[in-house]
């Protein structure tokens, strides 16, 4: 089998959060077709334990420590010399010696940096061909929190919308390959060219299955995310502020409970207001789920495919979505998830589904038959495994396409690079 040099700016274990959710599936199913080995920046000592669970479907785990405290700063000075603190932040010299020395054991025939973060050390590894899954098109997040925020932090998100912009620039021009997760994305990035491969998200539907509610529960709305994620921070402010209490008087019994790690102060004063319950990091989601009568996705911006709506719609839960919650899923609205947008429309439909169990049975039929017919993991990354094979098989090349700077942390010397170093595994 050829080899394949899978490089994380995150160790993508476990599958608690949707890009560590979408790399661990792409893995384990490039496995299928290579020897995949996995980089990873360790952010934490929970992380290089977690990264031994990426061992089934790697021929090997390296991971280097990332730069903490110290990359903030980096990223900051980074950021004052026309880069983002993206880039800055996730840069280990350490990590670049171990991939040269990974590459110069032997080399690989594809490379694949998963995000922007990772792209620096993917152009700088010898390799046949070179993939960048960019997954959403960060630029254009960072432009719309400038839109939306004030001086001085409007500033610094123009700023970092330019430096990650710079990046996805690179994997266009240097990459054989750049993968978005949906059109949207690669329209947000202006990318029209035949190399800009759309591979969308999955759901695992066997861990995500139907489950009944338990009959003596209240009437549940649930939210489930990362928590001290911006884009959920907003939207489950502004469903509590704009649309909450209306809810509440005139269902005094429901419940809305917001589940997931991190809670932002913002969110936890949220569990002041009555009804509203904030869980904080949960072993698992499926449970709060299983008794839930509906899922909510109030998101005012979003990137990319929403995992928390297919999750959702795999364990056969009808979703009230906002648009941008819905943005690059190929879903039947009125059908299979319901969409809102202004806080009438969102009380109007909550309550309805609530009271109408019938209708509220026949959406939640209709989502799960959706994930089931055309949102699987395997039929979702069909497309980047083929590519990979396609591209898989040519000549070694140098390391020719370097980053459009001078960037020493990135770029081992050669005595350093043919240095062995102990890789954890």
């Amino acid at each position: 089998m050829q080899r394949l040099l899978f490089i994380a700016h995150r160790v993508p274990y476990p599958p608690d959060k949707g890009e560590r959710v979408r790399a661990l599936h792409e893995i384990q199913a490039l496995a299928e077709q290579f020897r995949v080995t996995v980089a990873a920046l360790a952010h934490s000592p929970e992380d290089r334990a977690a990264a031994r669970e990426l061992e089934p479907w790697s021929e090997r785990v390296v991971t280097a420590s990332a730069g903490g405290a110290v990359g903030l700063v980096r990223g900051a000075a980074g950021l004052l010399r026309g880069a983002s603190v993206t880039e800055g932040y996730f840069r280990s010299r350490r990590l670049g010696r171990l991939l040269k020395h990974e590459a110069a054991r032997r080399p690989f025939d594809v490379v694949l940096a998963y995000s922007s973060s990772s792209l620096p050390y993917a152009l700088t590894v010898p390799a046949g061909a070179r993939v960048a899954d960019l997954v959403d098109a960060d630029s254009a997040k960072w432009a719309a929190y400038a839109e939306a925020s004030r001086w001085p932090r409007s500033w610094f998100y123009r700023r970092e919308a330019r430096g990650v912009r710079r990046l996805e620039q690179q994997a266009l021009r240097h990459c054989d390959a750049v993968v978005l997760v949906s059109r949207a994305e690669a329209d947000a990035l202006g990318a029209g060219s035949d190399r800009v491969l759309p591979v969308g998200n999955g759901v695992d539907t066997e861990t995500f299955r139907p489950q009944a509610r338990p009959a003596d529960a209240p009437p549940t709305l649930v939210f489930t995310g990362t928590m001290d994620y911006r884009p959920n921070v907003e939207g489950v402010r502004w469903f509590a502020e704009a649309i909450w209490p209306a809810l509440r008087r005139e269902r005094p019994d429901l419940r809305f409970v917001i589940v997931g790690r991190d809670p932002a102060p913002a969110v936890r004063r949220l569990a002041e207001r009555p009804g509203i319950d904030v869980t904080g990091a949960v072993p698992d989601v499926r449970p709060y789920l299983a008794g839930s009568t509906l899922a909510v996705a109030p998101l005012l911006t979003a990137r990319g495919i929403q995992n928390k709506v297919l999750e959702a719609m795999a364990m056969g839960r009808a979703v009230v979505a906002s648009p941008a919650a819905l943005e690059g899923l190929d879903v039947e609205p009125a059908v299979e998830v319901i969409e809102a947008q202004p806080p009438e429309a969102w009380q109007r439909q909550i309550l309805d589904l609530l009271q109408n169990d019938a209708r509220r049975q026949d959406v939640e039929r209709a989502a799960r038959r959706r994930v089931e017919r055309d949102y699987t993991w395997s039929a979702r990354l069909k497309p980047l495994v083929d590519l990979c094979t396609d591209l898989a098989g040519r000549p070694a090349r140098a390391a020719g396409a370097e980053p459009d700077r001078d960037d020493g942390e990135a770029q081992a010397s050669a005595a350093e690079s043919a240095r062995p170093e102990a890789a954890a595994s």
